[in-house]
């Protein structure tokens, strides 16, 4: 996903917790859940919401226009192209001497 559809995302994540949570502290004696579990919840909210701050910063440095020049172009040298994958394949009867069915 996009650094902005990540936002989005999380943000929606972190309002469903905070949901989560508003129930689990309203809900807690009647339902039988144990005191801790809120506080485990609130503390796993305050980290979701520090991952959402950066998220949705980078996606804003990312919008705020194009990065500088990249560590190759800076020094002059030239871009080499992009390795292509080797084809893998094979089958079972493969050895590091070829398919021992073929000879």
């Amino acid at each position: 996903a996009t650094p902005q559809e990540a936002c989005k995302l999380i943000g929606n994540f972190v309002q469903a917790d905070a949901k989560m949570i508003k129930f689990v502290d309203a809900n807690a004696q009647k339902c039988g859940i144990p005191p801790q579990v809120g506080e485990q919840m609130k503390k796993g909210h305050a980290n979701y919401t520090q991952l959402q701050q950066r998220v949705c910063s980078a996606a804003q440095q990312q919008q705020a226009g194009p990065a500088g020049p990249s560590l190759s172009e800076a020094l002059g040298s030239a871009t080499l192209p992009e390795a292509k994958p080797s084809k893998r394949g094979g089958s079972t009867f493969d050895t590091l001497n070829g398919n021992v069915l073929t000879r």
